[in-house]
């Protein structure tokens, strides 16, 4: 029975959280590959023999993060017919995400040789991918966008939003300039300019 099976107790729950913490943080500071297990582990304050009682390996520990992150996504704004959807929908995708940036981008860098990652990479596109396509056929129903292909349009930008994030994270974006970025993008692809 590993530790993901069992019911930890609050000591093993706070050792297990002390590896997490130490491992998204090194994660969004150094990179995947950059960061060692025993960077995590001294990080965490916590020998190597404990990991392993948590994690198979540096690449489980990956993966529970990203799962867990997963769960914890809290679905975005209902598409409103106000003008106000689109800021708010890409702050608060910018508050979740901004935090968990390193495990994204381990992810991109795994998704390209293992399927593990792959899968988990298609769950989180398929999570704006839907928000995206959404906000295409509203605007559809309301008369605008009317040459779009929703699926196409929300592809193009899902993968926008996941390669600003993590490049503008990198320059030092700010955050109401990064929102206000990608808010402008997304609304004015639909509607153009004018609105």
């Amino acid at each position: 029975m590993t530790a993901a099976t069992r019911t930890l107790s609050t000591k093993g729950q706070a050792t297990r959280q002390a590896l997490e913490e130490a491992a998204r943080k090194l994660f969004a500071e150094r990179g995947f590959h950059g960061t060692t297990l025993a960077d995590i582990t001294s990080a965490a304050g916590k020998s190597t023999a404990v990991f392993y009682r948590y994690f198979a390996d540096k690449e489980d520990l990956l993966a529970s993060l990203a799962e867990s992150f997963l769960l914890d996504v809290v679905e975005l704004p209902r598409f409103p017919d106000d003008g106000d959807f689109f800021s708010s929908a890409v702050s608060v995708y910018w508050q979740r995400f901004k935090p968990n940036i390193g495990i994204m981008v381990a992810i991109d860098q795994l998704a390209a040789t293992q399927p593990r990652f792959a899968a988990l990479q298609q769950k989180f596109r398929s999570f704006g991918r839907e928000i995206v396509a959404a906000s295409v056929r509203t605007a559809q129903r309301q008369g605008h966008a009317a040459g779009l292909d929703a699926d196409h349009i929300a592809l193009a930008i899902a993968l926008l939003f996941e390669r600003f994030t993590s490049v503008s994270m990198a320059e030092g974006l700010s955050d109401d300039a990064a929102v206000t970025t990608l808010s402008t993008i997304w609304k004015n692809t639909i509607y153009g300019e004018e609105n």
